[in-house]
């Protein structure tokens, strides 16, 4: 008989797996009752909410995932660039889960308000006001222009998303590149390079 604690994780990760392929709507008690070979009242005194408290323990558990890994990339000594290429890497390296994260993103509008509100707040605080706060210190260090620090996390996180591991089936080295190339459109735009 599999601990507790065994059967909630294993319950959470199957939730994550089916949600991340079908999407809230796609997901059932009885399937993922199922495929952890528990009976599905199991899973009511695992998660006495039913699906949206099983959904809320997948977005929590993803948030705070995700966070760790940003504040290690954070955590990197040396300079804006340095800190931004170890962010851009983890993307690169397939350490965020972004179908999940959208699927996550997508789910909250079957949510009552106020679990909507906390699963925003989590991602808010966990994952965009660290970069954001990055980014504030860089304006305010004269390593970046004068703009709004929101907008300039929004911008790079955003352009960071675009590079991970299924693009083209990319090589360590190809991950390291595109990475490289995220940071200096962020850091320097799309026009041609001066020194040329």
């Amino acid at each position: 008989m599999p601990r507790q604690s065994d059967t909630r994780t294993r319950a959470r990760d199957e939730f994550a797996r089916r949600l991340t392929d079908y999407g809230y709507l796609g997901v059932s008690l009885d399937d993922i009752a199922k495929a952890v070979d528990v009976k599905k009242a199991s899973l009511y005194h695992h998660f006495p909410g039913g699906k949206p408290a099983l959904f809320m323990e997948v977005a929590d558990h993803c948030t705070k995932e995700a966070s760790a890994l940003l504040q290690d990339a954070l955590a990197t000594p040396g300079t804006l660039r340095d800190k931004l290429l170890a962010l851009a890497a983890s993307y690169a390296t397939g350490t965020y889960n972004s179908a999940l994260s959208n699927q996550i993103y997508y789910a909250i509008r079957h949510l009552e308000d106020d679990q909507r509100a906390e699963v925003s707040q989590a991602y808010v605080r966990g994952l965009i006001q660290p970069v954001t706060d990055l980014m504030a210190q860089a304006v305010a260090t004269g390593e970046l222009r004068q703009a709004d620090a929101g907008f300039l996390a929004t911008a790079f996180m955003e352009l960071a998303a675009t590079v991970h591991p299924a693009q083209d089936g990319c090589s360590p080295a190809s991950a390291d590149r595109l990475a490289q190339d995220v940071v200096d459109l962020f850091l320097r735009g799309a026009g041609p390079d001066p020194l040329t």
